[in-house]
């Protein structure tokens, strides 16, 4: 049956040299390269921050009938803002960085709860922080126009409560551990430099600040932050 053989190949060769076969293989899609080899990068990021409303518990450290006395308030904050940078290593769809932000917001508003509820007084009060993180962050390649991806990371931050009234107010800066949940999108402007937009759920463990009568303020500080980054990726691996 060899000639069998030598004669079926012989019509495939017809086939592949014909014009229609020619158009068929070229037609054919080759697998993608990866659109985002391993490699260095760095890029900056900004956008907008939300400190969610914080409780503030003052244990009085002052002489006299105030001594020990607990007094509760809740402050609201305008929409703020974030500016940072990142710097990190790509290693296939895992994203390994470095990064560092400084988060901006000035009080709206002051309540008292206890001892008595009124109305506290608050004008030109802001909190910021400044945070340094590691983060891990993980890319699905979909085939998509724009790539998901989740993540999360750990850090410190320096939290600064500046509160300033007729009673004393708060000028202090507290170091406190720091984490964050990430989740966002990612669209590739060419094979070296890409645009991410993501959401940011950032916190710290309890800020205790210290006043300057002096009492002991217990605070917390949690946000909510949009954040969109350019990110340059320097040379890398060929294309898998």
């Amino acid at each position: 049956m060899r000639w069998k053989s030598v004669a079926a190949a012989a019509a495939v060769a017809i086939v592949v040299a014909s014009p229609a076969g020619a158009q068929l293989l070229a037609a054919s899609p080759a697998p993608p390269p990866t659109a985002w080899p391993s490699s260095f990068y760095v890029g900056p990021e900004a956008g907008w921050t939300d400190l969610i409303t914080v409780s503030n518990t003052t244990d009085s450290a002052t002489q006299g009938p105030d001594k020990g006395l607990r007094a509760v308030s809740l402050e609201k904050f305008s929409a703020g803002f974030n500016a940072g940078g990142r710097a990190g290593y790509r290693w296939g769809p895992w994203r390994f960085e470095a990064e560092i932000n400084y988060r901006h917001s000035d009080t709206l508003g002051l309540q008292m709860i206890t001892p008595v509820n009124r109305p506290g007084r608050a004008a030109g009060a802001e909190r910021y922080a400044v945070s340094e993180m590691v983060n891990g962050i993980y890319d699905f390649e979909l085939g998509w126009p724009v790539t998901p991806h989740v993540g999360g990371g750990i850090g410190a931050a320096e939290v600064t409560r500046n509160l300033s009234n007729i009673f004393g107010g708060t000028n202090d800066t507290v170091a406190v551990f720091a984490y964050q949940a990430i989740a966002g999108i990612r669209y590739p402007i060419n094979p070296a430099l890409a645009l991410d937009i993501d959401y940011r759920y950032f916190a710290t463990s309890d800020t205790n600040f210290i006043s300057t009568n002096p009492d002991l303020i217990k605070s917390n500080y949690s946000t909510h932050n949009v954040v969109v980054s350019l990110t340059w990726q320097f040379g890398g691996f060929p294309p898998r």
